[in-house]
């Protein structure tokens, strides 16, 4: 019966090693932090900032520096603009106008840092 318990243990143990030493989590984003606004009251919040603006592509939950807060790219004249929205406070953070090129450069690097954890994406938010 020992042995049986040990053994249990051993591989319990090795588990959860294997998914720390992986750099990864099992969880997803969305999934580590309940959100107290919605993706579509951040839209708003950003919108009611950029008055006749469209929102652009899809409203992403992320952790900035500590911080849950939706990015939210709204275009308006011709200039795109991320807004990123407190998650809790719904608050706006911080907000720019960014081109085409430096949002797909961004989305790029973070999807190179999800898929090797070593690295970072580049800061700028």
């Amino acid at each position: 019966m020992n042995v049986m318990r040990s053994f249990t243990k051993t591989v319990i143990c090795a588990g959860i090693a294997a998914l720390i030493g992986s750099g990864t989590s099992p969880l997803k984003a969305d999934q580590t932090h309940k959100a107290k606004l919605s993706p579509s009251k951040a839209e708003a919040v950003a919108l009611k900032k950029y008055k006749g603006g469209k929102i652009q592509g899809k409203t992403v939950l992320e952790n900035e520096e500590g911080k849950w807060e939706y990015a939210v790219m709204v275009k308006i004249g011709g200039k795109m603009h991320e807004v990123m929205v407190n998650a809790d406070s719904g608050k706006i953070d911080s907000e720019e106008a960014v081109t085409a090129k430096e949002e797909a450069t961004e989305q790029k690097a973070e999807a190179t840092a999800k898929k090797h954890p070593g690295k970072t994406a580049p800061k700028g938010h």
